[in-house]
């Protein structure tokens, strides 16, 4: 039985990397292969998820992953706190390094045939002899990439002594080839989940997010823009859903207090449930690598409305066929797509069609072929 091990930050963080690196483990142990995931630190105070198929270890449970970084300490120098950041980063370092080398016993111990990289930070913690069977598989956007000069270097360095860079579109596979990158490969993230059902878009009448509430998501200004919507009483029949965990600004709290037709729900373990009740999703990212809500809800027939995250979301969202791109910040044209799509049920429809006709190229059976078809290859 072949060994794969995935390397994760946390081992409890439940964003998107955690999401597809469970899918793809969940699908591995099917397939007949042992399925390790290791996990630096955890979150503090987040709980350990239970519904796997796959073992869990965290080299760290006391210690956070944040922190001190060099910038820290050089911007420590106009606050005149300069040896006390100083300190604590000689500290930090000392201690990743350790758990660094803590990761490379486990790794050997473990002896797995394949290794996956969540982060790259984590090539540093894989002993020299297990780089030829390490993939980085990379989740940032492009542009995100690029403003973190240490990525672009780890990546440039290990990028001939791994097995392959794993790029999320064929898009950004070409843009890192443009900049000097090698050995690359362009596996789309699976779909967690797969339905022959369809949404009832028209019936629904319900917009729904599913998302982190942190900053680069700006889910605070996808409340303010349907907020705006539904002060017109045309829309009084409609809803907007948010699923996610974080904290919300002071405007938005003041609006899901007062609004009828805005609801945060928190967390759900059930998506495929409430995106099949649904009608429409959005997306008001900085950036993004490749959005598993947008894939999520094209797979239950529910077109986007975007503001464009980088030049991959147009391998993702189609203008006009499976949902609207608006040009970054251009709030007026996004609440005008959005109301389109609210007003007229003929393209609204027509768009839930498109959308799930489109998210079969996710679907989860024919990512896990690429998978597989690459472990089974380095022999």
């Amino acid at each position: 039985m072949k060994r794969i091990l995935i390397l994760q930050m946390k081992s409890n963080s439940f964003g998107g990397v955690w999401f597809v690196n469970k899918t793809l483990s969940d699908e591995f142990v099917k397939k007949g292969y042992k399925v390790e995931l290791i996990g630096i630190r955890k979150e503090q105070g987040e709980k350990d998820f239970k519904e796997k198929l796959f073992s869990i270890k965290t080299i760290n449970n006391i210690d956070k992953w944040e922190i001190t970084h060099r910038r820290d300490v050089l911007n420590s120098i106009k606050n005149f706190k300069f040896l006390k950041k100083f300190k604590q980063y000689i500290i930090d370092k000392r201690k990743l390094k350790a758990d660094y080398n803590k990761c490379k016993e486990e790794i050997k111990k473990y002896n797995p045939d394949f290794i996956i990289a969540s982060h790259y930070q984590l090539l540093d913690a894989i002993p020299k002899e297990y780089l030829k069977r390490t993939v980085h598989l990379q989740h940032t956007s492009f542009e995100f990439m690029l403003t973190d000069k240490k990525n672009v270097k780890t990546l440039k360095k290990y990028q001939n002594k791994i097995l392959k860079l794993i790029w999320l579109s064929n898009t950004i596979k070409s843009q890192v080839e443009e900049i000097g990158f090698k050995n690359n490969k362009c596996i789309y993230n699976p779909v967690k989940f797969s339905t022959e059902k369809i949404a009832d878009v028209v019936k629904n009448k319900k917009i729904v997010v599913i998302s982190r509430i942190d900053v680069e998501k700006r889910i605070d200004l996808m409340i303010k823009i349907v907020n705006d919507i539904f002060s017109n009483t045309k829309y009084k029949d409609w809803t907007f859903e948010i699923y996610g965990v974080g904290k919300f600004n002071d405007e938005s709290e003041k609006i899901l207090k007062n609004s009828k037709q805005i609801k945060f729900m928190g967390v759900t373990h059930d998506p495929l449930s409430i995106l099949l009740n649904s009608s429409i999703t959005l997306n008001t990212s900085l950036y993004e690598g490749y959005s598993l809500s947008i894939i999520e809800g094209f797979t239950c027939g529910l077109p986007v409305v975007s503001f464009n995250f980088g030049k991959n979301a147009k391998e993702q969202i189609i203008d006009g066929y499976n949902g609207f791109l608006i040009p970054m910040d251009d709030i007026s044209l996004f609440k005008e797509k959005l109301e389109k799509l609210m007003i007229d049920k003929k393209l609204l429809k027509e768009m839930s069609n498109n959308s799930k006709e489109f998210s079969k190229k996710f679907n989860c059976d024919i990512i896990i072929k690429e998978w597989i078809k690459l472990i089974e290859s380095n022999r």
